[in-house]
C-alpha cells in the first residue's frame, strides 16, 4: 500500500494510529512517516525526487524535515500518500512513546514560527546578482590559472612559480566550484525553479568539477536529515 505513489486502500485511509504501530514501519519496503500529525504511507518510493533520504524518517516525525527540505506546493503532493492521522495522546509524544516536557513543546512551536518569520522576512530568498557574480568570477579563476600555465612553460625559476601560481588558483577554483554546487543544489539559488538549479548544478558539479550531482545529493541529503 501506498508503493510508487499509489494510492492506499481506503480501508485505512482516515484511520487513527499511534506510535506503536508507527515505528513498525521503518524500511524502505515498508515505510510510513509523520508530518503535520498525518500519517503517510511511503513504502517502496524510491522515485522520489530527493531520493532513499525519504527513508530516514520511516517510523518517525518527519514534519521539520519535510519543510526545510521541499519548496513551494510540495506539500500538495502528500494527499496520495495519506492513510491517517496522529492519534491525539501521540501528539505530545516522541516515537518512542516518552512524554515530551512542556519546554520541548514550546521549543518545536517556537522553532517553527521562527522560521516562518524568516520566510516572510524574505530572508530564504536569493539573489541571481549575487550568484551571477560568483559564478563569473570563479569561470574567471580557470581561465586566469590557464593563462598563467600556457604562457610560461619556460625551464626558469620564474616559469616555474608562474606555473605553480596557476596551480594554486586552479585549486581555488575547484574549491568553489565545490561550493557553488553545494548551494545550486541546495536549492538556495533557484528557490522556485529547482530544474534550473538541477541543470546548473550538473554545470557547475559534473562538468566544472568533475563528481557525481545524484551520488552527492543522496549523500548530502542524508546527512542532514540525519546530521547525529
Amino acid at each position: 500500500m501506498g508503493r510508487g505513489g499509489e494510492r492506499p486502500p481506503s480501508s485505512i485511509v482516515a484511520s487513527e494510529f499511534a506510535w506503536k504501530e508507527i515505528t513498525k514501519h521503518r524500511s524502505p519496503n515498508d515505510a510510513w512517516l509523520v508530518c503535520n500529525n498525518k500519517v503517510y504511507d511511503v513504502s517502496g518510493w524510491h522515485e522520489h525526487p530527493g531520493g532513499d533520504v525519504i527513508f530516514t524518517a520511516a517510523g518517525d516525525d518527519a514534519t521539520d524535515a519535510f519543510h526545510m527540505f521541499h519548496g513551494k506546493g510540495a506539500s500538495k503532493q502528500l494527499d496520495q500518500f495519506c492513510i491517517g492521522s496522529l492519534d491525539e495522546p501521540s501528539r505530545t509524544q516522541y516515537s518512542s512513546t516518552k512524554e515530551k516536557t512542556p519546554e520541548q513543546i514550546a521549543f518545536e512551536k517556537g522553532y517553527r514560527q521562527l522560521r516562518q518569520k524568516l520566510k516572510t522576512l524574505g530572508l530564504f530568498e536569493s539573489s541571481f546578482a549575487y550568484y551571477f557574480y560568483k559564478m563569473a568570477s570563479t569561470l574567471c579563476l580557470a581561465l586566469f590559472a590557464a593563462y598563467l600555465i600556457a604562457t610560461n612553460p619556460q625551464k626558469t625559476a620564474l616559469g616555474l612559480g608562474l606555473r605553480l601560481a596557476g596551480a594554486s588558483i586552479l585549486g581555488l577554483y575547484f574549491q568553489q566550484c565545490g561550493w557553488l554546487a553545494h548551494e545550486i543544489l541546495h536549492h538556495q539559488v533557484f528557490t522556485t525553479n529547482r530544474a534550473y538549479g538541477h541543470y546548473f548544478g550538473l554545470l557547475w558539479g559534473n562538468l566544472a568539477q568533475g563528481f557525481s550531482c545524484s551520488w552527492w545529493m543522496n549523500k548530502h541529503n542524508t546527512h542532514h536529515s540525519v546530521p547525529n
